[in-house]
């Protein structure tokens, strides 16, 4: 950690984010990531998000499209955020139902409506699609994606300070926080390792975890029987001097 160390970390986090001065506000910024998964089993690790299942990245960064399963959703936006092929910060607005974009995309991490072609949500599922891989999801009216994953972009060095869990049943839930450094082999690997029952479950990083740039996280999750399970986790990530 570097000169931000005092301001980033103190005593009251919220405060010290608050107190911040515009210049050294610029070298840094803060991450809420949520995710859902409404069918958690009992056999095998799922990625918390909307989609289901483990999470798949794209094999070849590549343009994104957005389609929809109901037609009335076509003309409507949504708002693309993820990284390009050299990991760097990137976004673009795309229309549903229209062709890909011309920005590449080597990982999606979020996708958010910004217009509707009917009232003022979604009515049926939004997939973001690069290189053949659904690498996000919009559920119906939802309007924003739910999904635990993200990457630490190039140049940057993420700090977590705060995991959450939630369960709609009171049943036993393993919850693994876990980590794919592009510098380290790129195999992943396990942070944090949760055992829990039903309700709301939170982590607190009394010392951040400290999460190199081009470093894939996400949540994953097994129960002991199908329920819908829900995730997040909150970072600062810093500019590398």
């Amino acid at each position: 950690m570097s000169k931000n160390r005092d301001v980033l970390f103190g005593s009251t986090l919220g405060e010290r984010i608050a107190m911040a001065p515009p210049a050294l506000s610029n070298n840094w910024y803060n991450v809420q990531k949520f995710g859902y998964n409404g069918a958690v089993g009992s056999s095998a690790y799922e990625t918390i998000w909307d989609g289901g299942g483990v999470y798949a990245y794209a094999g070849t960064p590549g343009t994104a499209a957005v389609t929809s399963d109901d037609t009335d959703d076509n003309t409507g936006t949504v708002q693309v955020f993820g990284l390009d092929d050299s990991y760097n910060l990137v976004d673009e607005t795309l229309t549903i139902g229209g062709g890909a974009g011309s920005q590449t995309f080597s990982r999606v991490f979020r996708a958010v409506l910004k217009t509707a072609n009917t009232g003022n949500s979604n009515v049926g599922t939004l997939t973001v699609t690069v290189d053949s891989t659904a690498v996000a999801k919009i559920l119906p009216t939802y309007g924003q994606t739910l999904m635990a994953v993200y990457t630490v972009p190039a140049g940057y060095t993420g700090y977590m300070i705060q995991l959450d869990i939630g369960s709609s049943k009171d049943l036993e839930n393993e919850v693994v926080l876990r980590t794919k450094d592009i510098a380290n082999g790129n195999v992943w690997n396990t942070k944090s390792f949760i055992s829990t029952r039903g309700g709301f479950t939170e982590k607190t990083f009394k010392l951040p975890l400290v999460i190199n740039e081009k470093t894939d996280i996400e949540v994953f999750a097994k129960a002991s029987a199908t329920s819908s399970v829900s995730a997040g986790f909150e970072m600062i990530v810093e500019k590398q001097d």
